[in-house]
């Protein structure tokens, strides 16, 4: 089988996009078939329409605290189309992937057969993110009818959520036959992982770390995660809170906090810290406000390290609550996490068994070739429909 990945960005390139794409181009070459990547379009007429939806965005923000999606409208899909029809057609593919690349597909004009990937649709993202929820009618309505147009093309559909594959089938009317809900994996290479028995060597020992990681303080959740730790102070517990990826401001500082602003997995060493601290620490604590598909969840499930989470958006995709983490009611408090780890810190043994059972939900689920080996049948019942109508 011969797979065309439809993108305009350089997806093979591990870097963009937090890796995503790079992984699951990855999966799909050892598990499904050979891989052809049909972009990246980096023309300077593409560029140029790009950096103009930024600049008409911004200007509409200043001037009427109102947004358009600079890379999401019909010129630029009309661009990219101008794009990938020869590519296409010339590269004679199977079956074309499009990982979260609605636009990429919307003027594309092909008989061959296409599996659309995405973590979240337009429905769910505009009033959700928001960066998003003061957007101009026709933005919306442009958006609207861009998501509509690639769910209706595809023969396929995949998403790592019943959050948002609900939404493809109840708001978009996509035929439920079509839609697959399949979690995503953590973004490390295989020799990033560290070994099952590493994995399971959290334990509490009188003391709790609580690890937080975003680069969006207010929007993942860094102050609920911030009451958390002071309640766990409060309580008498020997507790502290590593905070890695971004610098809270200075009213959440704390002697039990160690901020470390920044680390880049292009960078071994600094990989290998990151790593380091889903090994040292005893619970993730992510409380986001809004999330898609974190693959940091995937990634702490990887090293055997409980999820307390928010069960908001696309959440629920990466952590089953009870185990791999629990998932906390959308409006509860810091303290209300402080009192799910202290029920933990009473009752060694069952936290034992969510450290066990997290680095078996990231063993059987939350990996990359666990999502290669779920999708095979979907592209091959794909091609084998296409070639079934061809003969016809």
């Amino acid at each position: 089988m011969r797979i065309g990945i439809v993108h305009r960005l350089n997806v093979a390139d591990v870097h963009v996009m937090s890796g995503t794409p790079y992984f699951m181009a990855k999966a799909l070459q050892n598990h499904v078939g050979e891989i052809v990547h049909l972009g990246p379009d980096g023309s300077l007429l593409t560029r140029a329409i790009e950096r103009t939806g930024g600049g008409l965005n911004r200007v509409g923000k200043t001037i009427f605290s109102r947004c358009i999606s600079p890379d999401h409208h019909r010129i630029l899909s009309w661009r990219l189309a101008r794009t990938f029809n020869p590519r296409v057609a010339q590269l004679a593919c199977d079956v074309i992937f499009a990982p979260f690349a609605s636009i990429e597909i919307y003027y594309l004009s092909t008989d061959t057969p296409i599996i659309y990937l995405s973590d979240l649709t337009w429905a769910n993202m505009v009033n959700y993110y928001q960066n998003v929820s003061s957007m101009f009618v026709f933005a919306k309505a442009e958006g609207e009818c861009i998501e509509a147009a690639a769910i209706g093309k595809a023969s396929a559909l995949i998403y790592p959520s019943k959050w948002v594959a609900g939404t493809a089938i109840e708001h978009y009317k996509a035929d439920a036959q079509k839609v697959y809900c399949i979690p995503f994996g953590a973004n490390f290479e295989k020799t990033d992982i560290p070994s099952r028995e590493s994995a399971l060597q959290h334990a509490l020992l009188g003391g709790v770390i609580l690890l937080w990681v975003g680069v969006d303080w207010h929007r993942k959740g860094g102050v609920v995660a911030w009451e958390c730790l002071i309640e766990l102070l409060s309580r008498g517990l020997d507790a502290k809170m590593v905070v890695c990826g971004c610098v809270p401001p200075e009213r959440y500082h704390h002697p039990k906090i160690e901020i470390i602003p920044f680390l880049s997995k292009r960078d071994p060493a600094q990989r290998h810290r990151l790593s380091q601290l889903f090994l040292d620490a005893n619970f993730f604590i992510f409380p986001t406000l809004a999330d898609a598909s974190p693959i940091v969840l995937c990634e702490a499930s990887a090293h055997g390290l409980p999820s307390l989470v928010r069960d908001t958006g696309g959440v629920a995709g990466a952590v089953m609550d009870g185990e791999n983490g629990y998932l906390l009611p959308p409006d509860a408090t810091g303290k209300q996490y402080a009192e799910k780890i202290l029920d933990l810190v009473q009752d060694h043994g069952a936290y034992d068994k969510l450290v066990l059972s997290s680095r078996m939900a990231y063993e059987e689920k939350l990996n990359w070739d666990a999502w290669g080996r779920a999708v095979r049948p979907i592209f091959e019942r794909v091609v084998e429909d296409s070639s079934n109508r061809r003969a016809v």
